[in-house]
């Protein structure tokens, strides 16, 4: 587990690889500071040789907070993480609202330092202050010479100066402050560390690889700081070597150098970039970036790199080759990257097919079946791709905020299966689909299924599919036209699928509300004229008359809750209803039709406001009250719309043909422009 308490991810390893130990920053111009330490004033640096001494004979090399007061350092209450010079370098939160976590400093001790003692910089108390995340050290103007410190922290080291050394001369004074994050500010987000948390083990690092996320990112860029100008795997040290190493001895990752450029959009990787989540930057540009950047604002060529994809990963030639020919902003979350850089790019190898893509992937399952390939892309077989496909792909469900289909067609998976033959997998498909991309096609490949390979067998899996309204309706139009199959299957599953249609229509995006509520109108009719299976309500018939047939069908199938229930509640749906019944005013037989347009005429009659995307349905509610006292209601309420372009569309798009003598009138009155 990482210590923030979640489980890693590849995102989560990115991110703490990434995470910088320490920091330096050189001020741009000396402030004024003063200070009273033990009781003498300080107005100037560096300390006078009597002050070193009677300060250091007074506190052995610490001065204790209580005994300090600081003033110039600028050092506010409370300061936003993105708003510090240093600090923000460790912000856990860079791109949360608009400023992020809040951070305060508490002085821990004051140094004077003659020796080169590197335990000063540290605060001299075991238990620094709840949710301290950095100790910080202002270092005053000095006249020491030598006293180099090394920092490290297991398998990262920064060291500032050449050499490490004793001091020879002089003294050096600096503050050391505890920096402690303001947990009310993101009690929920992940928190800074107080020290650089340990590189995850194998174990860690497979089971992150299995983590796979359908609708997220799941390959991460690790900024390397190893410096060359076109970096190859065998010279990588440091950190950079430690994270490599342990990837590979993991086995289950794809891993490749890029070079990326901040907000990198760049159409394809020709050179090299690539997949999905995010880097994680460490703040300071090192001097490569600086290089890079140079390099971009000449506009010079960028050099091409020696080679992308580790030897030892055996990246298939197929998945190299779409990586190079994707779009980097389709592969990578290169929003974060805050200057340009060379990265390596991870991904788990479960991922390969995601990389293909679907349509590639799609072709490359159809050429095995077809005996014309045998690359398995690492994972042992057909059976293999066809997993880790569905593992990519699916689940796909409609986004509530866009009415387009997902970008794939799930009848071209489905084709595959039933041409491969292989019943596991495609119960597996069933497994793990959640709404058909393409209902039509897939309503019959079902039922093609069901007739191949047994009903029974897949009985359990059709009672928990989460049928999607227009696939349900595919197979109701399909049991209607006399498929027996499917009849069985309407009668069957229907009654069980209906709690879940009727919830996903509540939540439906307005945009497409009215074309669900036409579906589930569509399954409802059926349902009332075929409460149960077709062929034993023939088979009744002929033995008993209707009224008896009907009674036994509502003991043995309960009604459905009513369609209305939930419509009513609905602004959106109800201002569609009128709509949505009018092209199929004849089916819904005349207590329903009566039903839906009371329940229409009340809406319109109260004073609830009614969405404008429904301005031109109005029009359908006063044909379908033409004749009747409820039109006076109706009329009022299209007087509002009358000269919208919408309700003036809709008039057009009226079929004159199918229409009543009153409704006839209705409509030629509201074509009418005024003189």
């Amino acid at each position: 587990m990482s210590d923030d308490g979640h489980e890693y991810s590849p995102y989560s390893i990115a991110r703490d690889v990434a995470l910088p130990h320490c920091c330096l920053r050189k001020a741009d111009a000396e402030s004024s500071v003063t200070a009273e330490l033990g009781g003498i004033t300080v107005a100037s640096w560096p300390l006078s040789t009597e002050t070193v001494a009677a300060l250091t004979t007074k506190y052995s090399g610490r001065i204790p907070a209580q005994d300090v007061t600081i003033s110039g350092l600028g050092i506010a209450e409370n300061e936003y993480f993105s708003e510090s010079d240093i600090l923000s370098n460790f912000d856990p939160y860079p791109d949360g609202d608009e400023f992020g976590m809040t951070f305060s400093m508490s002085l821990a001790h004051v140094a004077i330092d003659a020796t080169g003692d590197a335990s000063t910089f540290k605060p001299a108390t075991q238990r620094p202050p709840r949710y301290t995340f950095a100790t910080v050290v202002y270092f005053f103007p000095s006249n020491c010479v030598g006293g180099a410190v090394t920092i490290s922290h297991g398998h990262r080291t920064t060291t500032y100066e050449a050499l490490d050394a004793p001091i020879t001369s002089g003294h050096r004074s600096f503050a050391v402050y505890h920096a402690v994050y303001d947990l009310a500010d993101f009690d929920y987000a992940v928190k800074p560390r107080y020290a650089p948390p340990p590189l995850p083990s194998l174990q860690e690092l497979q089971l992150a690889a299995r983590r796979f996320e359908p609708d997220g990112h799941n390959s991460v860029m690790i900024r390397l700081a190893t410096r060359s100008a076109t970096p190859t795997f065998g010279p990588l040290t440091g950190p950079d070597k430690a994270i490599l190493d342990l990837l590979l001895a993991a086995d289950v990752f794809d891993i490749a150098i890029v070079r990326a450029d901040e907000g990198d959009d760049s159409e394809t990787n020709s050179i090299d970039e690539s997949d999905d989540e995010s880097e994680n930057d460490s703040g300071d540009v090192s001097e490569v970036e600086r290089e890079i950047e140079s390099e971009v604002e000449s506009e010079s060529p960028a050099p091409t790199l020696p080679e992308t994809f580790h030897p030892l990963c055996t990246t298939p030639a197929l998945v190299q080759d779409a990586y190079h020919q994707t779009p980097i902003n389709e592969l990578a979350d290169t929003d974060e990257i805050k200057s340009p850089g060379y990265f390596l790019l991870v991904w788990p190898k479960v991922c390969r097919v995601r990389i293909l893509g679907y349509d590639r992937t799609i072709a490359l399952l159809r050429a095995h079946l077809d005996g014309d390939e045998t690359d398995d892309l690492g994972y042992g077989s057909l059976h293999g791709i066809f997993e880790a496909a569905f593992r990519a792909f699916y689940p796909q469900p409609r986004s509530n905020y866009n009415a387009s289909k997902p970008p794939q067609v799930t009848h071209a998976m489905a084709s595959l299966l039933y041409d491969h033959g292989d019943v596991e997998l495609i119960e597996a498909f069933m497994d793990v689909h959640d709404q058909w991309a393409d209902d039509e096609n897939m309503a019959k490949w079902l039922l093609a299924v069901l007739q191949r390979f047994g009903a029974s067998r897949f009985q359990h899996r059709m009672h928990m599919v989460k049928a999607a309204s227009a696939f349900v309706a595919q197979l109701v139009s399909l049991a209607t036209a006399g498929d027996r199959l499917a009849q069985t299957i309407a009668n069957d599953c229907i009654p069980l699928w209906w709690p879940h249609l009727l919830r996903h229509l509540a939540r439906d995006s307005c945009f497409t509300k009215k074309e669900t509520l036409g579906y589930m109108l569509d399954v409802e009719t059926y349902m009332l004229e075929n409460p149960i299976d077709v062929t034993a309500s023939e088979c009744l018939r002929r033995h008993v008359p209707d009224t008896a047939v009907r009674a036994v069908a509502t003991y043995v199938a309960p009604p459905l809750v009513p369609l209305l229930d939930i419509v009513r509640v609905d602004k959106c749906l109800i201002g569609s209803l009128p709509a949505v019944v009018w092209p199929r005013r004849d089916a819904l037989g005349s207590v329903r039709l009566a039903a839906c347009i009371a329940l229409a005429v009340e809406h319109v009659s109260s004073s609830k406001e009614r969405p404008r995307c429904c301005k031109g349905h109005v029009l359908y509610l006063a044909l379908l009250t033409a004749g009747t006292p409820a039109l006076a209601i109706v009329d009022a309420d299209v007087q509002t719309w009358r000269y919208t372009a919408r309700f003036n569309a809709a008039c057009a798009a009226v079929d004159k043909t199918t229409l009543s003598t009153m409704q006839a009138l209705v409509l030629e009155e509201y074509m009418r422009r005024p003189s």
